[in-house]
């Protein structure tokens, strides 16, 4: 480890084993403390270690790193995993301790409440009156201490809401002082209150009024479902209004009559017009008004195939479209491997050619060496 004030380095020989009570209390201070310099750092105030930092120019230690040093400063010779880890199992077993409480105390409030003596031995028997073996049939830590469970309480509940916090201090001070309650039955609500003042150090109401009145224990009600929306109707699947006039008008005689007064009649409008406003009138001649309906009803059967042929032609481009694209990745794909075969051949060939090169010129130079010896060999002799 590199010293803050200068070059000197010097190698942590870590403890192993298990944590005693006075390093469980280190660690906790240590937690606490990391705490507080965050929580000064969030609200941008800025922590005593930071002016070192700046300095030195050194960026900011991390969160377990700054915490074992404060560790090894209390004489806690313990690295920042071995503090992780013991953090996390003192927080599981703070959990447990404080659900169980928790339940025992509304357990006991209830009983008390509904004036029945007889209570589960179960809900009434407070963590710290049990044996070891008791609390490892429960589930729960068999090792934990009040001091523990005491200093873990002022870290973690200091974080939270105020009203949640005094929910859960009520039930830490009936925890905590759960051991100097003589009687073991849940119905001595006077004795829980005198207890919590004596705990605590004030005067709090009824634990059963403050949990009831706690809101973050309240089921939230759900919203209610929003009203069915109506489904739109389809309009060309609605018929035709049936016309107003049907019945009203007398129907003539004769044809050529009943002709004449529709001449009259749309003499004076275009063609267009006549085509919107023709299927409320009727023509009297002997088949009566159904032969109207009969054309509307066509006519939209008509407009019905008319739009189902367009989407189909719409459909069928669209997957003409997606079949030619996926056509051309297919083709670039196929494109982009056989040049990269290509490449990869041409390196091949280059290799082979560097290495039968690199032979040649070494069987070059071996014979150029003979030569040399044999021409010596040969001028000695002469000699």
């Amino acid at each position: 480890m590199a010293d803050q004030s200068g070059g000197l380095v010097m190698m942590r020989e870590y403890r192993k084993g298990n944590w005693t009570l006075n390093e469980t209390m280190v660690l906790i201070e240590a937690k606490r403390m990391d705490d507080e310099r965050r929580m000064r750092r969030s609200i941008g105030l800025p922590p005593p270690e930071q002016q070192q930092d700046i300095r030195s120019n050194k960026p900011a230690e991390l969160r377990w790193k700054w915490i074992e040093d404060y560790c090894w400063r209390k004489g806690c010779m313990r690295s920042q995993n071995q503090c992780n880890d013991k953090w996390d199992n003192l927080m599981r077993d703070y959990k447990k301790v404080r659900e169980y409480e928790r339940r025992r105390v509304e357990s006991s409030i209830t009983a008390g409440e509904s004036s029945s003596s007889s209570a589960p031995a179960g809900e009434t028997a407070s963590y710290w009156k049990m044996e070891k073996s008791e609390r490892k049939e429960r589930s729960l830590p068999s090792n934990m201490l009040p001091q523990t469970y005491q200093a873990l309480f002022e870290v973690v509940e200091s974080k939270t809401l105020p009203s949640s916090t005094a929910v859960t201090a009520v039930t830490a001070a009936v925890a905590a002082a759960a051991a100097a309650i003589s009687s073991g039955n849940g119905s001595g609500g006077g004795q829980i209150q005198k207890v919590i003042q004596q705990g605590l150090g004030f005067v709090v109401p009824k634990v059963h009024q403050i949990i009831q009145q706690q809101p973050v224990l309240l089921p939230l009600q759900p919203p209610p479902p929003p009203p069915p929306s109506q489904p739109l109707p389809r309009p060309l699947l609605l018929p035709p209004p049936p016309p107003p006039s049907f019945h009203a008008q007398p129907i003539l005689p004769t044809k050529d009559s009943s002709t004449d007064s529709d001449t009259s009649e749309y003499s004076d409008t275009s063609p267009a017009k006549r085509r919107r406003t023709m299927p409320t009138t009727t023509t009297a001649g002997p088949s009566g008004g159904g032969v109207d309906v009969e054309e509307v009803g066509r006519s939209k059967r008509d407009e019905e195939t008319t739009v189902a042929a367009a989407l189909s032609r719409s459909v069928s481009v669209i997957a003409n479209a997606i079949r030619e694209s996926e056509e051309r990745q297919d083709r670039r794909h196929k494109e982009v491997m056989n040049v990269q075969e290509r490449r990869l051949k041409i390196e091949e060939s280059n290799v082979e050619m560097n290495r039968e090169g690199m032979n040649g010129l070494v069987e070059a130079i071996n014979k150029l060496a003979s030569s040399i010896f044999a021409l010596a060999s040969s001028s000695r002799h002469n000699n």
